[in-house]
């Protein structure tokens, strides 16, 4: 997903022209004033520094908003609203037609404009493809705004913004981390929470999903009512939809008595859907319906109870796939899909292991009533020189371990699992090294890690606990070569 202007020109010049067959692409959007419109993006010049402060008022604008269908004029016409110097030299030479058409969305009022060089209307299949592309568009531009505005309050040269700006109540989000793909996250848990929109958290195991989902309830209007989680992996098919929707007495055997589901329980509140890409097909037709209508029906049960209820989803699946392969319903990805926060896995911002480890080692330090440890630097490069499969949660573990296990006010050992290293897993089958190959692999991501230093503190002799002599006769007896671990 584009995640600012420079990444959405790079997915309309190489994606959308070629698949819709237009020559020109450019966004309009509402002034903040509302007195007009301004170029927001356009493909013929992506930086558009010329119009970027310029308003257009016109009320052709309106008109294409208030059109339930596409607007198309030839380019006599467009010349006549007084958009043409806006929009393009190619209005004047090659364009034959535009089609403009509204983006729907409830923050921004945007006009898309896609120009022709063809002449005749537009074919039953461009403008199908038009409508999907307008609800993608409409995910992906709110979320570029939002994070533009937010940039633009936080920017300590905007001195007015500065005054006006108030702080945002959930800065404690008890979420460590300040490697910038951490801030990034915190910023879009600010930018969302407040709202009533539905966020689907997105990232692998361990990275912290229901950590976020938590923050977004914490820091929104619906803090003082339930967040309610349901995990649709741990709970078998045939029970799942009466957690979710509840049942009737009698409805099937062993409902001795009326249960309410999670949809009612969360009323006013927030449900946390974790693993949503492993929902059954059949339960993701009712979990749409119950979305869109915002109500729903107790299995053996016939009144319908409204239900206000706000939804965020976690997955580590690739829902796009999932959909690819017939898994996963796109009108119901659509619907969750609003509002992405991808978590990145710890191996992508290792820039945070410190602040993490020390914050586990205060945790479980307090939890057993001890002293609060340090981390030795040799432990902390060890940590550092980890992959990580299992994420922050594999890290908590590795540190409550340790902390039990070391008697000194200084742990020294931190026991971190090395079986993924030697067994690598492909979509196909399983590679399992040979011990050579995984010694040899092992001891050129020391050296590597070490930056090709072998004796001395910082050295990869001192990492692995082995006299330099003797690291430099493995080093020979495997055939490494300072070609291999240095660059």
């Amino acid at each position: 997903m584009a995640e600012n202007r420079a990444d959405l020109n790079q997915v309309v010049t190489q994606e959308l022209k070629s698949k819709l067959g237009f020559e020109h692409f450019s966004l309009f959007l509402q002034h903040q004033s509302k007195e007009g419109h301004a170029l927001f993006y356009s493909s013929e010049n992506p930086k558009f520094l010329r119009f970027k402060d310029q308003v257009i008022k016109t009320d052709f604008f309106d008109r294409v908003s208030d059109s339930p269908d596409p607007v198309l004029l030839p380019t006599p016409e467009i010349i006549k609203t007084g958009l043409q110097p806006i929009v393009g030299e190619g209005y004047k030479n090659t364009i034959r037609k535009a089609l403009f058409y509204t983006i729907p969305s409830k923050k921004f009022k945007l006009v898309l404009c896609l120009g022709y060089s063809k002449d005749g209307k537009p074919e039953r299949e461009d403008l199908r493809l038009i409508t999907q592309l307008c609800s993608q568009l409409t995910i992906t531009l709110t979320n570029i705004l939002l994070l533009e505005r937010h940039i633009s309050v936080n920017d300590p040269k905007n001195q007015l913004a500065q005054d006006e700006k108030t702080p945002f109540k959930g800065q404690h989000m008890a979420i460590e981390g300040n490697s910038a793909p951490m801030q990034k996250v915190r910023t879009l848990i600010s930018l969302v929470s407040p709202s009533d929109t539905g966020v689907l958290i997105l990232g692998e195991s361990g990275t912290g999903k229901e950590l976020v989902a938590r923050a977004i309830h914490e820091n929104s209007d619906r803090k003082n009512k339930n967040l309610v989680k349901i995990n649709c992996a741990a709970i078998p098919e045939n029970l799942l939809e009466s957690e979710l929707f509840g049942h009737e007495k009698g409805s099937f055997t062993g409902a001795v008595s009326q249960k309410k589901g999670k949809f009612e329980i969360a009323h006013n509140g927030t449900l946390f859907l974790d693993e949503i890409g492993e929902l059954p097909m059949d339960l993701q037709v009712k979990l749409l319906r119950a979305l869109q209508e915002k109500e729903i029906e107790r299995i053996g049960g016939h009144k319908t109870i409204a239900v206000n209820v706000r939804i965020v989803a976690a997955t580590n699946r690739d829902l796009q796939q999932e959909i690819a392969k017939g898994n996963f319903r796109k009108d119901l990805y659509y619907r969750l899909n609003v509002f992405p926060i991808y978590i990145p896995p710890l191996k992508e911002r290792k820039e945070d292991l410190k602040s993490l480890a020390q914050f586990f080692v205060q945790r479980f330090c307090t939890k057993n009533k001890q002293n609060v440890k340090t981390i030795s630097a040799k432990a902390m490069r060890r940590l550092e020189m980890h992959n990580w499969p299992g994420n922050v949660r594999e890290l908590e573990h590795a540190i409550e371990r340790a902390v039990l296990l070391s008697p000194e006010k200084t742990i020294t050992e931190i026991e971190v699992s090395s079986y993924t290293d030697a067994v690598h897993t492909t979509d196909n089958n399983t590679v399992i090294k040979s011990w050579r190959e995984f010694e040899r692999d092992y001891l050129l991501s020391v050296l590597k890690f070490c930056k090709g230093r072998i004796s001395g503190d910082n050295g990869a002799a001192a990492l692995l606990d082995l006299p330099s002599t003797t690291l430099k006769s493995r080093m020979d007896r495997l055939g490494i070569k300072k070609r291999h671990y240095l660059s």
